[in-house]
């Protein structure tokens, strides 16, 4: 081995083979973070564009229609800019349909060059006063602009220019929260259409795009990011498809709700759509069809009926390649601009975008460390094949879950960067497997068997106790079969493999019914024994005796006899004549019954005869006290693992039950308890339980 060899044998095997690959995730994660500034970014972009590629936006509904000034359009009506009274003749045919709203996809910035004013003063005076008699083009446009809804485009500008006019038709009491204002694009100053034809359209709209970097695309850049929402000179305005929308909803209320960092998303009226921070839009595209394009030469000429244009957005704008207003979308194809404009009114009607909010990269970079140390921890140990398989495995998962996230919410998971960035970790690793040589893999494999076999054996014994404690408790179901006077349901799930509750329910005589529920201190094995201990001692001793309270406290006195780890029990226990109705009960510190009652439920009033819990004190003389049941009374006895359940920052409750219990429908008591059950599981929102939850509902359905 030679000096070079040794030194890279050395640098890979420091730190037990660890450190360097954890020095190449830090690194990985860093740049990952500041993606955007790497040559990562066009590989992440080009992935985004191949989701879209696999499922671009259907196209089903049209509801926008573009009247293109396209080459026929020139060749007929002579080259741009046109007179603003052809203009004004163009909308009057569109208008006549009564669209929802009509947007023009340009600006008249300045005055019309074939005004017959102009042209009256390059010629003599006699010739010019007959000019200026005949009607001025912008004045004729102005009022055909009022006819209908309809919204001017703007230009965004970073400064003051030559001719710039900023636009008048702000967005009515939009209040934009710090964040948001900041994050938003900020232009000091925009190129709008002359003050006549602002006054007499109903809003504006900016044009302004968001294409990426040139090279992403061949020469061409590609468009992915639309803005919604930005500020001229300290005044909100929307884009002008957005503007357009807000203008067919009646000039709607606007509301950009803020997120963590800037805006989450838009909503004009009911309709909303996700955005980013800066309110980009990043648009799922659809495919392009020539079937919403009309030629305005066409629309000019009559071909078209007014009913074509009714109850559609129509956008007037350009599709001519020598006007250059052409992007490149991701899904390949090149669109003039008014296209985009089309594709958001489509993506807004239909709630429908691209999502990549602000924690997603996080998740990412949460990804990479977690894959990472995954590697870092499993690598070493496995065979150099397996080791390989298991970098492809995590690999595929990552890309795979990248599409699913797009096919299953239009989410933007960048799982190829975080697999890229892996692999100089993963190569790390595997060399230094290769170097560690078969010794360390041979003691990984003997201590991993040892585990293996330990947590085996444990889980095998735990599983073998929780098989027994589930075996000693009845099925209601089962041994009441048959039953018409009452019903019983029951349900346990310990928080551990076995617990510390327990619940019995059988028949004294052919009248008598005894019901009780118990919940051990503890958790766990010792629990489970004691609760064994408890429910077998209840069940012999009220057996055994005709007096509930005597054999409460016979219980007790059995139970303290042998109990060295001081455990107590909590119970309610109680007695129901099947025929008449009447339940005698005893409480030993157990939460009160809950009892429905014509669709109402109130605790049960154990104060009197409520006494410490079993074992607690030692020879207390517990009382009984006695309820008289209804017909279709339903009788809820639980313990703490269902008023205790937590939710992080509060706990089930009492009251909750008593709410859950009163609005469940009329059901089996089985069916009942699992109802019960799931709320309580919904509450905890996936958190562990903290202890065993127990129910019995007995419902007296009468002699």
């Amino acid at each position: 081995m030679n000096r070079g060899t040794a030194l890279l044998a050395t640098v890979l095997r420091a730190g037990r083979g660890r450190l360097l690959p954890t020095l190449l995730l830090a690194a990985a994660a860093l740049l990952l973070q500041h993606i955007e500034q790497t040559p990562l970014q066009t590989l992440q972009a080009s992935q985004f564009d191949r989701y879209q590629r696999l499922a671009p936006r259907p196209r089903d509904a049209e509801p926008v229609i573009v009247v293109a000034i396209d080459s026929q359009s020139l060749a007929t009506h002579g080259q741009w800019p046109w007179p603003r009274d052809l203009i004004a003749r163009l909308l009057e045919r569109i208008q006549g349909g009564q669209p929802l709203a009509v947007g023009l996809d340009f600006v008249f910035a300045e005055r019309d060059q074939q005004a017959p004013a102009l042209i009256a003063e390059r010629l003599p005076p006699a010739a010019g006063a007959l000019l200026r008699q005949l009607p001025d083009p912008d004045a004729t446009l102005a009022a055909r602009l009022a006819v209908a809804p309809t919204t001017l485009a703007v230009v965004g500008l970073a400064r003051q220019l030559p001719g710039a006019r900023l636009p008048v038709h702000p967005l009515p009491a939009l209040q934009l929260p710090l964040t948001v204002d900041r994050a938003l694009p900020q232009f000091s100053s925009a190129l709008a259409s002359r003050p006549e034809l602002q006054a007499a359209a109903a809003g504006e709209g900016f044009i302004n795009a968001t294409p990426g970097a040139p090279g992403e695309h061949g020469e061409r850049s590609i468009l992915r990011r639309v803005p919604t929402l930005a500020m001229i000179r300290d005044q909100p305005y929307l884009s002008l498809p957005l503007e357009m929308v807000r203008q067919a909803l009646g000039a709607g209320a606007v509301v950009a709700e803020p997120g963590s960092a800037g805006m989450q998303a838009i909503r004009i009226g009911d309709y909303r759509l996700p955005t980013q921070a800066n309110g980009e839009l990043l648009l799922h595209f659809g495919k392009a069809s020539a079937s919403y394009y009309l030629s305005a030469a066409d629309v000019l000429a009559g071909k078209y009926p007014p009913a074509t244009f009714a109850d559609r957005f129509v956008i007037v704008g350009f599709n001519s390649i020598g006007l250059q207003d052409r992007v490149v979308s991701p899904l390949g194809d090149s669109l003039p601009g008014v296209d985009v404009h089309a594709q958001v009114i489509e993506s807004l009607l239909a709630g429908t975008a691209l999502r990549r909010p602000a924690w997603l990269p996080l998740l990412e970079t949460g990804a990479l460390l977690a894959g990472g140390l995954l590697l870092i921890a499993a690598v070493p140990a496995l065979r150099p094949r397996y080791a390989v398989f298991s970098f492809s495995l995590l690999g595929l998962l990552m890309v795979g879950g990248g599409y699913a996230a797009f096919l299953a919410g239009r989410w933007l998971f960048d799982g190829a960067s975080v697999t890229l960035l892996l692999g100089p970790v993963f190569m790390a690793l595997l060399g230094n497997t290769l170097i560690a040589a078969d010794a360390r893999r041979r003691a990984a494999e003997r201590h991993l068997q040892r585990s293996r076999e330990e947590a085996a054996r444990v889980a095998g014994e735990l599983d073998a106790a929780r098989r027994i404690q589930m075996g000693l408790l009845p099925d209601p179901g089962q041994r009441f079969a048959g039953e018409s006077r009452f019903a019983v349901g029951a349900l346990l799930e310990p928080a551990l493999a076995v617990g510390g509750d327990y619940y019995d329910c059988f028949m004294l005589d052919r009248q008598r019914l005894c019901i009780a529920i118990g919940d051990v201190s503890g958790k766990g094995v010792p629990a489970s024994l004691f609760m064994a201990i408890s429910k077998t001692l209840g069940s012999t001793l009220l057996r055994r005796h005709g007096d509930l309270a005597a054999a409460v406290r016979d219980i007790e006195g059995e139970l303290s006899r042998e109990n060295p780890a001081f455990l107590f029990v909590t119970a309610f226990i109680g007695i129901l004549d099947v025929d008449r109705g009447t339940l005698d009960y005893a409480c030993a510190g157990h939460d009160a019954p809950l009892l429905r009652r014509a669709g109402r439920v109130a605790r049960i009033d154990t104060a009197a005869v409520a006494g410490p819990p079993l074992c607690a004190l030692g020879d207390y003389p517990y009382a009984t006290a006695r309820l008289q049941l209804q017909a279709g009374d339903l009788l809820c006895l639980f313990t703490d693992g269902v008023s205790e359940a937590g939710s992080g920052d509060a706990l089930f409750g009492g009251e909750r039950l008593a709410t859950c219990l009163a609005a469940l429908p009329e059901a089996a008591p089985d069916a009942l308890c699992r109802a019960i059950r799931d709320k309580v599981r919904e509450f905890e929102a996936g958190a562990a339980p903290a202890d065993d939850l127990t129910l019995l509902l007995l419902r007296w359905d009468g002699a």
